[in-house]
This record gives structure tokens, C-alpha cells and sequence, in this order.
């Protein structure tokens, strides 16, 4: 269970969060205790990038499939995050909704390392959510230029959903907390930025669509230690 000042924390980043959601934009998060699989990575969480994408498919964008060529050892051995290990993904459950959110964010890291965005066209419409759609393009140009992120571990804290459905036009909320440790950048020519160790809250509204969850909308922030 959430302490009150966790809750409270966490009822402040929503409105701030539910208001950039409104505007088609906008950085925010929350989470469930529950490490990250260790077959995904990390990066400075896509605070760049766009361009356009399919909607959401479980095969994804065949254009954009693929990895970065020359990954080191540590980076190819990674693998796609698998929908089994989420429990209740395939369920039109806030259970389901909630394993969902923890599941893009394993994707979105994993295609920063590795160059492959196939996972997230998987459970993301473009259409509607901005964020998704600048994730996924830049993960593209980063793969298109041989750049990639070192592994790193991703731990949730905590998730949550939010009351109140009504308000946010049917779609289902979910509020995940998370930490991002340390990870470096490479390019082909060598060693880029390096990203410190960084927690964010992300917010994510999700749609039940033709038996799977799709991400309607999503933003996140930086969030103190």
C-alpha cells in the first residue's frame, strides 16, 4: 500500500499530468513494486523526437523491424519484452490496463538499446498519443544512425489507477512510478551523453481495442529521489 505522502505526490503529478494529456503533450508517470524484466534497457526516457508511425497492430511497423547494426554483446543479447510475463495483459481489467503501462516502458527502453520499436507500435496508437509516436520515431533515427543506449535496470515502484473513469472520456487510466539507473549513449563514432540515475512518473490512458490494450495517450516528468 502507498504512503499518504506518496498518494499525495502521486494525486498532484495527476492533475499536472491529466492537463498535459488534454493538450496532447507534456512529461509525467506512477508504478507497482515489481523490477523491470532483465531483458530490457534503459535510456533518458524520449524527451525528443517525431514523425508518424501505423496505429496499433501486434505485428507492428514491418518498415521500422529490425536492430541496430553492431550492437556490442550486452545489447543483442537483449530480448523484446514478452506479453507473458505481464500478468493480465490479455484482460480488459484495470489489472490489465495497469500491466500494460509497465509494459511500454520495458519496450520503450528496449528499443533505445537495441534499435528495434516493433514492441511499441504493438500496443500504441499514434493516432492520439503524441508521446508514442515521437518515442517510437526517434528509436527509428537512433537505429537509422547507429545509435543506441547501454542497458540499464528499470524498477517500478509503484502503480496505480485512478478513480473517477468518467472524466477522462472512457479510457482507462493507469499511474506508474519508476527509476531508471545509470546509462550511457554510443553512437557508431564512439561514447555520447551519459544519463544519471533518474526516476519519472508517467501517466498513460489506455483503450480496449479489438481484444487488446492500446495506449491512448501517455506523458511523464522527472520526479525527485
Amino acid at each position: 500500500m502507498r504512503s499518504g505522502q506518496s498518494q499525495f505526490f502521486g494525486a498532484i503529478a495527476v492533475v499536472t499530468l491529466v492537463a498535459a494529456l488534454a493538450g496532447c503533450g507534456g512529461e509525467n508517470a506512477g508504478g507497482s513494486p515489481t523490477p523491470a524484466s532483465p531483458t530490457t534497457a534503459a535510456s533518458h526516457a524520449s524527451d525528443s523526437g517525431g514523425g508518424s508511425s501505423q496505429d496499433a497492430s501486434d505485428s507492428g511497423g514491418a518498415e521500422t523491424d529490425g536492430r541496430t547494426k553492431g550492437l556490442p554483446p550486452e545489447n543483442e543479447a537483449l530480448k523484446a519484452p514478452d506479453k507473458a510475463d505481464y500478468l493480465g495483459i490479455k484482460y480488459p481489467t484495470d489489472q490489465g490496463a495497469q500491466a500494460t503501462a509497465r509494459y511500454f516502458i520495458d519496450a520503450m527502453y528496449y528499443g533505445y538499446a537495441t534499435g528495434d520499436s516493433s514492441p511499441l507500435k504493438g500496443i500504441s496508437s499514434v493516432q492520439t498519443c503524441d508521446r508514442c509516436r515521437k518515442v517510437i520515431a526517434e528509436i527509428d533515427d537512433w537505429r537509422a544512425e547507429q545509435r543506441y543506449l547501454s542497458p540499464a535496470t528499470i524498477t517500478v515502484e509503484s502503480v496505480d489507477r485512478l478513480p473517477d473513469r468518467e472524466q477522462y472520456e472512457g479510457k482507462t487510466p493507469a499511474v506508474v512510478r519508476f527509476t531508471r539507473e545509470q546509462s550511457d549513449e554510443f553512437t557508431k563514432d564512439g561514447q555520447g551523453k551519459h544519463f544519471p540515475r533518474t526516476s519519472y512518473e508517467a501517466v498513460f490512458l489506455l483503450d480496449w481495442r479489438e481484444e487488446k490494450w492500446v495506449i491512448a495517450k501517455s506523458s511523464w516528468e522527472r520526479t525527485e529521489d
